[in-house]
This record gives structure tokens, C-alpha cells and sequence, in this order.
């Protein structure tokens, strides 16, 4: 079993002094496998230490968060694959039937 957790990360804004750098968040979503320690700081090295799958979904400006805007689609996607994942998950309960046999056929 494993839990998928929504990210939404800031940075700074990359570009010419202008001050119309690149875009200033992103949204990912950290597959947690169970018994261990979601990342704080998403890093790819040390999620695959911990077998920790990092699935990016997109970037946006924080300034800029109407529903058609970069930031909120991606939101959008990130919450939705987040939630379709963990509802497939078994849960605690039934892997417990599972290991005790109630589902084991005659």
C-alpha cells in the first residue's frame, strides 16, 4: 500500500530583471509507500533512496489563479490523479482480512 500526497511547491521566478521571470510554483504528487517518511523537500536523490515515486503535473503563477489559468489546471490535475489513487488503494482493515484468510475460497 501506498499514499499519494499533492505538493505545491514555490521558487523564485527565474528570468531577466524585467521582473517577467518564469513561472513561480509547480505541483507534484509523492507516492509514499507505507512506513515511510513523506519528503519535505522534494528531492529526486533522496526519493529514490526511500522508494518514493515524484510525478510532476505542472506549473503556474501564483499571481494568476482563475480556473482557466496554468495554475489551477494543474491543481486540478494533481488533486484528481492524487485522489484516483489513493481510492485503488486497499485499506489497513482489508489487508488484515486479506493476511487472516476470511477471503480464502473454500
Amino acid at each position: 500500500m501506498a499514499k499519494a500526497i499533492v505538493e505545491v511547491c514555490s521558487q523564485k521566478s527565474v528570468g531577466s530583471g524585467s521582473g517577467f521571470g518564469g513561472p513561480d510554483t509547480y505541483f507534484a504528487v509523492q507516492i509514499v509507500p507505507d512506513g515511510v517518511e513523506p519528503l519535505k523537500v522534494l528531492n529526486s536523490a533522496v526519493a529514490a533512496v526511500r522508494g518514493i515515486e515524484i510525478r510532476y503535473f505542472g506549473e503556474g503563477y501564483l499571481r494568476n489563479t482563475g480556473p482557466r489559468s496554468s495554475y489551477a489546471k494543474a491543481r486540478a490535475k494533481a488533486e484528481l490523479f492524487a485522489a484516483e489513487y489513493n481510492a485503488k488503494q486497499p485499506t489497513a482493515a482489508f489487508c488484515e482480512d486479506a493476511r487472516a484468510g476470511v477471503f480464502a475460497q473454500a
